[in-house]
């Protein structure tokens, strides 16, 4: 069986590589004949790797070229990409047929409040649905609430999947609510693997906190970190991007680096969804700062594991002295998301065949 999988691969982005990754390798050890579809729209990718391009500017170079590097060295290296790539809607039709199922998904692949827009290719309007299964895996409309003038079109594109899986209950809502269907919500694709073999630790000695953030941060968050460092003897390193409050920036990471490093935190501060999964898969303890544009699947998330209070509060602030803050009982939420995991890999496995 030929299965393509279409979803954000190719942005300079941890969580969209890894959930990339992770879905491609579990595919893959079930035995199917497996390839990430090599779409990228040129909006997204000018968008993400503007910033790579070197740039003079009062003297300076900016540029972020070796993480750009490893994240594509790491994509080439663990997963199949397809033969042809395509940078706009009109070259995926050479796709129109030659899969037996093709899966969209995971990631924000439906968000439209993005600056991506709606692209209904991710939709799958590509594919022919009398040879080819539409399925869906986690994918997400993110902060999306409705569909507004795209409400009909995407309709009528959902109606023709055969399976809908998806990452969230906003998403689960929007798919019963307004396309009139049903949908199951399951695990993000980057819990259904191990990482052992994925992974490189870290070369730093000391105990660190590690400090993983898109979004910006608060004054109070600030604080917050600088008296949980302090406090517990804990040295700061920021991952994925330079922060005044590390003294270690390794903003040129690549994916097992990033890996690594969350795998022997001492504690994790995050404000993103896979910083938080993350911090999870590796039992660390961790707190998250849930900007506006993430509460949903964050927050979804958290609560479903019973891990509500890891959300950044004045109770969790009121930890850092007595070290209660560091007490994370693994043991309920890894029978929870046993369960869940073995869930979502049976629910992607009957979609498929």
């Amino acid at each position: 069986m030929k299965i393509g999988i279409l979803t954000f691969h190719h942005i300079d982005n941890y969580g969209a590589t890894l959930q990339a990754c992770a879905l491609w390798i579990f595919l893959n050890s079930q035995g199917y004949d497996v390839e990430i579809i090599d779409y990228r729209p040129l909006k997204i990718s000018w968008i993400y790797f503007r910033p790579l391009i070197p740039l003079k500017r009062l003297g300076k170079v900016f540029v972020n070229i070796p993480r750009a590097w490893k994240m594509r060295q790491f994509l080439l290296s663990n997963v199949k990409l397809s033969d042809r790539k395509f940078y706009d809607k009109k070259g995926l039709q050479y796709y129109n047929d030659k899969y037996d199922v093709v899966i969209c998904g995971s990631d924000q692949i439906w968000c439209l409040d993005s600056f991506r827009g709606y692209n209904s290719s991710f939709f799958l309007d590509f594919i022919n649905k009398q040879t080819t299964r539409k399925i869906s895996y986690a994918a997400s409309f993110g902060n999306t609430l409705k569909l507004g003038d795209y409400q009909k079109e995407i309709y009528a594109l959902i109606g023709q999947f055969q399976t809908i899986l998806v990452r969230d209950s906003n998403s689960l809502k929007i798919i019963k609510d307004q396309c009139n269907q049903e949908a199951t919500k399951v695990l993000d694709p980057t819990f259904l693997i191990k990482y052992e073999a994925l992974l490189e630790p870290p070369k730093i000695k000391d105990k660190y906190l590690l400090l993983y953030t898109q979004a910006e941060i608060g004054a109070e968050e600030e604080d917050f970190i600088k008296s949980l460092a302090t406090n517990q003897n804990l040295i700061i390193i920021s991952v994925g991007r330079d922060h005044k409050l590390a003294q270690i920036n390794l903003e040129g990471a690549g994916p097992k680096e990033w890996i690594g490093l969350h795998s022997q935190a001492s504690y994790i501060v995050t404000n993103t969804f896979h910083g938080t999964v993350f911090s999870i898969i590796f039992q660390r303890p961790f707190n998250v700062f849930v900007p506006s544009d993430k509460s949903n699947k964050v927050t979804d998330l958290l609560t479903d594991l019973g891990l509500e209070n890891r959300i950044f509060s004045d109770k969790l602030k009121s930890q850092i002295l007595n070290k209660e803050i560091f007490d994370i009982d693994y043991e309920p939420v890894s029978r929870i998301l046993e369960s869940k995991i073995g869930e979502s890999k049976k629910y992607l496995v009957e979609a498929i065949s």
